[in-house]
């Protein structure tokens, strides 16, 4: 790696601001009580909000000392932020929701609990899968279940470099809204019915209809329904359905709410055959079982919402009355295919977790984190390339039908975090070139360092205000494995850097590799993966060694969960002569033959003297053309 025109960050710097102030916005000094949440409590239930709430910023310091940390602190302070208008305190509730999440162990039952249940509130907006994974960890280990619940919000802050977690306070104030609607009972993590979830995940619904599902008495006589099986098996079940727009298709998802077994608890479920009567499957009334007379009548109710309710409404109209007698095995029949039919759509993945704030507009970023070694010493080396986006050309007063790159200045700050995801400093990364749209960094990498946050930030040229704009910063964020060390026997290997192969139009003085840096890749080009080889301390300068090299690419179906294998094939195979010190390397991959889609670059290189392998792995997504 070339040293020059990087900037070396030697020491860590502790970020401004960060501590808690020495007096109260209304001068008196903090005092620490001797139990700080339940005198904050107390506070909140007598009617005094702020009064609990300084009193929780004056006691944190105190607390962080003792090692004391309260995770209930934490989530009720921006909870009463949220519930109680009190925007002058957004930052504070950020802040404090973090520092509740930093306590290491052992934790008092009390304290687990509440890291628990933070844990359901938050990984209930992912992949179920996922979501019992951290449930698992968190009953052994809930300082690790503590760190991923506060890495899920750092990791989704559309402002990183601001005290403000805006996407964080979205999140409570959809968790107070559904507190105070969807509390038919109390299944949910938020203390909702299951409706909470899906407004805290999604927000409102794009429709909703809700009622209650029967038959009406001119369907009854026409019918010959008596009055007395209508009263058994007729029991109006409540029920609600919501409508959400897919991302990326011209359709919806929809999520039917009723009352199980027809008076059973409100709930979300699969298909009506939930909602009707067990009872109703077993009783006939003029040879056709009652469990269809409901599904018709029911379904003229669900079918207000249209799309497949519709369609089943009408399907069943057609069995029922496109004959003189309706025939029981064919209405049996679709029957079932509706259960199936709901089963499958159940079983289809949904999205994650969205908000509007996901969905803005964001600086194009593509950003690598590598460990290497300098001159022996562990470094951390940071690039960065980004732009704003694309604008239509303007063209005498009117939209053009082209698309302009308008003039801009970018600027790439990187976060430093600890384990525990506190932040420990920050720092601007140095410009290439004149835009700053290129940028690269160099950190000494103290053992600390865990996680990074990569954020661009663009002013365009011609914008009084930044925020007019309206473009939130591209962010990037790693975790960072341990320092590299220099062996006395054994090799060592850098992190990959992957890019395209340098152009002479894109100026590279100033980059310490040759690669143009990138994740996101087309088809057409050709990827690029650098690396470096660190021979042991014992070995003399200049002598070389002979390495393997093992090149596969990893498929990633669905989103990532922790402990799965992912299989791979390789696709490149070498043997390469690496001099000592260090020997630096890429190997440059055509992509015409891939599957679009999220990937992942597996480098494994071996040592044939020693035998020794190192393994380094790094994502890209490959684009289709």
């Amino acid at each position: 790696m070339k040293a020059p025109g990087l900037l070396l960050l030697l020491a860590l710097t502790p970020v401004a601001g960060q501590t808690v102030a020495d007096t109260r916005p209304d001068g008196i000094p903090p005092q620490t009580a001797a139990d700080p949440w339940q005198e904050g409590l107390d506070l909140i239930e007598a009617g005094d909000v702020e009064g609990a709430l300084l009193l929780w910023l004056d006691s944190r310091d105190a607390l962080t000392a003792a090692g004391a940390e309260d995770p209930r602190i934490g989530t009720r302070f921006i909870e009463a932020v949220v519930e109680h208008g009190l925007g002058s305190l957004t930052e504070s509730a950020t802040e404090m929701f973090y520092w509740g999440l930093s306590r290491q162990g052992p934790y008092p039952e009390e304290i687990r609990e509440e890291i628990l249940a933070e844990g359901r509130r938050t990984f209930v907006l992912t992949d179920t899968l996922v979501a019992a994974y951290w449930e698992n960890v968190g009953r052994e280990n809930p300082e690790a279940l503590a760190t991923a619940v506060k890495q899920f919000w750092i990791e989704r802050d559309p402002t990183p470099t601001t005290p403000l977690n805006e996407r964080l306070v979205e999140h409570w104030q959809r968790v107070v809204h559904a507190r105070r609607n969807y509390v038919y009972n109390n299944s949910s993590p938020f203390r909702t019915d299951d409706r909470g979830i899906l407004y805290v995940k999604y927000g409102i619904p794009d429709r909703v209809t809700r009622g209650h599902l029967g038959i009406n008495s001119a369907d009854r006589r026409s019918h010959g329904i008596s009055d007395e099986d209508w009263a058994r098996f007729d029991r109006q079940p409540q029920y609600e359905i919501w409508r959400y727009a897919r991302p990326d298709a011209r359709d919806f998802y929809y999520y039917l709410f009723g009352n199980l077994d027809g008076t059973g608890p409100f709930e979300q479920v699969d298909g009506l055959h939930r909602i009707l009567p067990s009872n109703a499957r077993s009783y006939k009334h003029r040879d056709i079982r009652f469990q269809h007379y409901l599904e018709l009548f029911y379904y003229a109710d669900l079918a207000r919402m249209g799309g497949p309710y519709g369609q089943r409404l009408a399907e069943l109209e057609r069995r029922w009355y496109g004959s003189r007698v309706p025939n029981e095995g064919s209405l049996e029949a679709v029957s079932q295919q509706f259960i199936e039919d709901d089963r499958w759509m159940a079983r289809e993945p949904r999205p994650p977790a969205s908000s509007p704030l996901d969905d803005s507009p964001k600086s194009a970023l593509s950003a690598q984190v590598a460990r290497v070694l300098e001159g022996g010493e562990p470094r951390i080396l940071v690039l960065a390339v980004s732009s704003p986006l694309w604008r239509p050309r303007i063209e005498r007063g009117s939209l053009g039908d082209s698309l302009v790159l308008a003039p801009f200045a970018a600027r790439h700050t990187v976060v430093m975090r600890d384990r525990r995801l506190d932040e420990i400093a920050r720092g601007g990364m140095l410009p290439v070139d004149g835009q700053g749209d290129i940028s690269t960094m160099v950190l000494r990498h103290a053992p600390a360092i865990r996680h990074l946050t990569v954020a661009a930030e663009h002013s365009v040229e011609g914008e009084e205000e930044p925020d007019s704009v309206g473009v939130l910063p591209g962010h990037r964020h790693f975790a960072v494995a341990p320092p590299l060390r220099r062996g006395e026997s054994e090799l060592e290997v850098s992190d990959l850097i992957v890019g395209l192969a340098p152009r002479a139009e894109i100026p590279m003085e100033g980059i310490p590799v040759p690669v143009l840096p990138a994740t996101r890749f087309w088809r057409r080009d050709q990827m690029r993966v650098y690396f470096e080889i660190y021979r042991p301390a014992s070995v003399p300068e200049g002598e070389t060694g002979t390495f393997d090299v093992r090149l596969r690419i990893d498929r990633l179906d669905g989103p990532p969960v922790p402990g799965r294998e992912i299989a791979g094939r390789a696709v490149v195979t070498v043997t390469i002569d690496s001099p000592a010190p260090d020997g630096q390397h890429f190997l440059d991959l055509d992509l015409r033959n891939e599957v679009p889609g999220d990937l992942r670059i597996v480098v494994e290189v071996t040592d044939k003297e020693t035998g020794a392998t190192r393994t380094r792995v790094t994502p890209v997504r490959l684009l289709a053309n």
